[in-house]
């Protein structure tokens, strides 16, 4: 079996994600659950999937904690699949979504496998930000198998007999983080993690978030959550190290800005966008706490 499994606050985009799972083909031989743990305080999710039929099993599973690591968890105690697959509730999946995962976790002997999520910028978004792309994470998806020392569970599948009790920590649970913090550990624990193209997700962005100003904001988030997790067990040595390395690459970042500003604007804004990753990951290292990010 394999168990699809959504943390969901009840957005309404949550109906076009299940409708994309139930279109899926299912690999032969296996059957499909879907497991959505409801985090929201007054049963949104259960409310806006009242009624629908999907063609496939869907389990609502009540959390209201406002706690994404406490509703990924509660999945991961609910799905009685072999293979547990996480999509995020703004995502949808292509028709060989399932066949992909499973079929990159056969070929490459993988305990965790990662698709990449491309993201589809509203109309009216400046050419040069979508040329940019921003919030699309290039991990070299086209390397088919290649082996990656963290993740995230934005379109992820884990083989259930790699995971023994290891849950997410609820420290996370509202700033994010809680995945990497998660696969730094399944890592650490033997997991084999590697990447893949052959099962593509899409995730729709809204207008607010299609903005220069929302991409760094998320890129210093995202460069304070990385020092957080990758530095809590270490000592003043490797965190002045982490440090130094992080100016370095800020100053870098910032001189190739204002380089291609000027002729090639895509290509400025995504050394920008590097530049606030590691003024992130220096606030991280001072104990500057991310904005909360679910709820």
């Amino acid at each position: 079996m394999i168990s699809v499994l959504v943390a969901s606050m009840g957005r309404p985009f949550l109906l076009s994600t299940l409708e994309s799972v139930a279109k899926a083909r299912v690999p032969k031989g296996e059957s499909v659950e879907v497991i959505v743990a409801d985090d929201s305080p007054d049963g949104a999710v259960l409310r806006l999937i009242a009624g629908r039929d999907f063609g496939l099993s869907v389990r609502i599973v009540a959390v209201g904690a406002g706690n994404v690591s406490l509703a990924r968890n509660a999945c991961l105690d609910v799905g009685e699949g072999d293979w547990l697959i996480f999509v995020d509730d703004d995502e949808t999946v292509e028709s060989d979504w399932l066949e992909g995962h499973l079929s990159a976790a056969r070929d490459f002997t993988a305990d965790a496998v990662f698709g990449p999520v491309f993201p589809r910028y509203p109309e009216g978004t400046p050419a040069w930000f979508v040329a940019a792309d921003p919030l699309f994470q290039d991990w070299n998806w086209d390397d088919d198998g290649r082996r990656h020392p963290h993740g995230r569970t934005g379109n992820t599948l884990i083989r259930r007999t790699a995971l023994g009790g290891l849950r997410f920590d609820p420290t996370f649970g509202r700033s994010g983080g809680e995945d990497h913090d998660f696969f730094l550990r399944f890592a650490a624990a033997g997991g084999r993690m590697v990447v893949t193209n052959r099962a593509r997700a899409h995730e729709d962005i809204p207008p607010t978030r299609a903005t220069p100003a929302y991409a760094l904001r998320r890129a210093v988030r995202g460069g304070q959550i990385y020092a957080e997790t990758r530095l809590k067990d270490d000592g003043r040595a490797a965190k002045l190290a982490f440090a130094l390395d992080a100016a370095t690459k800020l100053a870098v970042g910032m001189g190739l800005w204002l380089v291609f500003r000027s002729f090639d604007r895509p290509r400025a804004f995504r050394y920008g966008k590097r530049a606030a990753t590691n003024w992130g990951k220096l606030k991280g290292v001072v104990g500057s706490k991310p904005m909360a990010a679910w709820g």
